[in-house]
């Protein structure tokens, strides 16, 4: 695992994280603006940002935003917008995406470029194998695969009940160390629990960049912090 992995940039920041030549990744702060359409916000506002963002990455096709519900649902790029929560590519000119405030903005690529994924997991979709789903769909072996976890809600920021730690140890029962005993309840460590899925399915080349959402919300966008409907993006895009 290699952590701090974030290479500063204003208001688009580009993981630390090494790529093929032909794939790229980056992620957008609060100081780039909210991407989410949701009810109260100016959808003409948002579209103009993602038009935005487009034109400053570069991006070799315009994003096709999922609409994530904390399925574990992987979609297969090109696609049209659906309920799901990862979208996968073996295609050139491709673009995956997903939108987070807390959850785990998760991005896949094959040693060789050849394929990328982009995954939205909150503590229901990762329970219910939506990262799992998606390196699934990678026909490189997971030896070959390499993921970066970005910034979401840390471990001493994510308490939960019972009922999130009995589904993570009904998925796996080495999954409880990563639960924390807390005034009667539990600090989940989300991250941590991502990373054992990895290297569960064999993949060993994890990087994580080590940002909590809540701790942090100067820089991200934090549902649980704020109760704001306000995303930003992770973005994984091949040429």
């Amino acid at each position: 695992m290699i952590t701090n992995a974030l290479n500063r940039h204003e208001a688009i920041l580009t993981p630390d994280w090494e790529l093929p030549p032909n794939v790229h990744a980056a992620v957008t702060t609060r100081e780039f603006g909210n991407l989410a359409v949701h009810v109260g916000d100016d959808p003409a506002a948002v579209l103009l940002r993602r038009r935005q963002l487009q034109r400053s990455l570069r991006l070799p096709t315009a994003v096709t935003w999922l609409q994530q519900q904390h399925t574990n649902k992987v979609l297969d790029w090109p696609f049209k917008s659906a309920v799901a929560d990862a979208a996968y590519s073996s295609s050139p000119q491709s673009v995956c995406a997903v939108l987070t405030a807390d959850c785990l903005p998760i991005l896949c690529c094959s040693d060789d470029g050849k394929e990328i994924a982009a995954v939205h997991a909150g503590w229901r979709g990762l329970a219910d194998g939506v990262l799992q789903n998606a390196l699934a769909s990678f026909k490189a072996p997971a030896a070959n695969i390499r993921i970066w976890i970005g910034p979401s809600i840390g471990a001493s920021a994510f308490e939960v009940g019972d009922d999130v730690r009995d589904a993570f140890v009904a998925r796996d029962s080495s999954n409880a160390e990563y639960f924390l005993s807390h005034s009667g309840k539990w600090l989940a460590d989300l991250t941590s629990i991502a990373e054992a899925e990895c290297l569960r399915t064999g993949v060993k080349n994890i990087t994580q960049s080590a940002e909590c959402t809540v701790r942090n919300n100067t820089s991200w966008y934090s549902w649980r912090k704020e109760k704001a409907a306000a995303r930003f993006a992770s973005i994984i895009w091949r040429n």
